[in-house]
């Protein structure tokens, strides 16, 4: 996840001896400590279902079968180049709920996709593992894994069949993971004679994985870190189409890799250019994240539009980012054809600083040094356009495909590679299904 991921380690320090720091004292207190409380919490409610009569059962399955390409032999989004691939898209997931009462339930969902600690390989991953306890109709009490994010599709973006478009924009979206917890929240609803107001304030902790990519050395690299959590999201629907969220979301990062780039040192030579210093690291990182989503129909049209403001700590890494779309899309029996307009843009100031840097080897600073400091940076200067339609075979059956044009100004970290001032064309084709 480029966010977190640019803010990687050192830039130096190889592999195998970041393997050996990541088996630190802190992780494994922690790991003992919180590992798997959503998985104690489900099956202790899951124990205790036999003895109780009247519950009710209820499980679904779904999926995405995908397949895209791209014109560029610069991975995007992690897995999308020239050579194709299957692992971007496609998944298989499924869910339980079991209903004890009007007041208690339990939700457990898993998915098999991508792994998140290593390319080219698939993992099975719990999304949820949560019991939900509602003492009144207007207040919702849930404990467990769960996700507290403010974005329109965070709960369902899983699930292919519950939106037309091909892939929800990575502008936004890219950002999902980092709102996915083991903890609390307390939702309050009201209900007027138009609309339903929801406000929910959630907190809790994870262990995950960060993805990041060195152009210098050619390759990625994954560290694992902890995560504190809190969030605030109001959300107001008008029973039907209509739906507004506002959120506020606070991570602080900790990782077990040995240090967090935040800033980039540099030194004026005589002729006027500048050389790389060593750069400062931090331990930790806490990010801000502020949400903006409509959705509203508009005539014969339905019109989606998000933007997320995400903020650091003031770490050089990870300059803060503006990221939005739009998207207008109408329904023609059970085709719904649709185009979206994605931009993200982040400060450049971290991104100007490195670029002013030469590669001077006599002081240690080579050139694979620089381009290894400019992949930890979590820059972003692009713009997308899709066009694409879905087909419904029916209500739980979709066949998507899509055309995306991305055009990358003096950088992107959704590219591993430094490419700049290109357009990249996707093609994607995808089924989706529920059961």
């Amino acid at each position: 996840m480029a966010l977190a991921g640019g803010l990687g380690r050192r830039v130096k320090l190889k592999r195998e001896e970041m393997e050996g720091e990541m088996a630190t004292t802190k992780r494994t207190r922690f790991d003992k400590i919180m590992k798997y409380p959503a998985l104690a919490i489900l099956s202790t409610g899951l124990l205790a279902t036999p003895a109780m009569a009247g519950v009710e059962w209820d499980a679904s399955g779904f999926g995405t079968l995908g397949a895209v390409i791209s014109d560029s032999y610069a991975r995007y989004q992690r897995d999308i180049d020239d050579k194709g691939t299957l692992l971007r898209d496609s998944l298989i997931g499924g869910q339980v709920n079991v209903k004890f009462n009007e007041k208690l339930s339990i939700t457990a969902q898993a998915i098999l996709a991508e792994a998140p600690d290593r390319d080219d390989g698939i993992a099975l991953q719990l999304k949820k593992a949560l019991i939900s306890y509602r003492p009144s109709h207007d207040w919702l009490i849930r404990v467990g894994r769960m996700s507290f994010g403010g974005l329109l599709n965070q709960e369902n973006m899983d699930v292919g069949v519950s939106y037309d478009m091909m892939r929800l924009p990575n502008e936004v979206y890219m950002a999902s993971q980092l709102y996915d917890f083991n903890g609390l929240s307390i939702a309050k609803t009201w209900n007027t004679t138009d609309h339903e107001i929801t406000l929910d304030a959630s907190g809790g902790f994870d262990h995950r994985y960060y993805r990041a990519y060195l152009a210098g050395d050619s390759e990625p690299y994954f560290y694992e870190a902890n995560v504190w959590g809190s969030s605030l999201v109001l959300t107001i629907t008008d029973y039907d189409q209509k739906m507004l969220r506002l959120g506020w979301s606070y991570s602080h990062v900790d990782p077990d890799s040995p240090g967090l780039l935040d800033s980039i040192n540099s030194y004026q030579l005589a002729n006027g250019q500048y050389a790389l210093a060593p750069s400062s690291y931090t331990d930790t990182v806490d990010f801000n994240t502020l949400f903006f989503g409509l959705r509203f129909p508009l005539g014969k049209f339905m019109v989606a539009t998000e933007l997320q403001l995400i903020s650091a700590n003031g770490a050089d890494a990870a300059p803060w980012s503006l990221g939005g779309y739009v998207n207008l899309s109408r329904k023609f029996g059970p085709w719904t054809p649709y185009i979206t307009y994605a931009q993200m843009y982040s400060d450049s100031d971290s991104w100007d600083k490195i670029n002013s840097v030469v590669a001077l080897p006599q002081v240690g600073a080579t050139q694979i040094d620089i381009d290894n400091l400019k992949s930890s940076i979590a820059y972003f200067n692009q713009q997308s356009v899709m066009l694409g339609t879905s087909y419904a075979f029916t209500p739980k059956q979709k066949l998507k495909g899509e055309v995306m044009f991305t055009h990358v100004g003096d950088r992107s970290a959704m590219f591993d590679q430094l490419i700049s001032h290109e357009i990249i064309s996707v093609y994607s084709l995808a089924y989706s299904f529920m059961f």
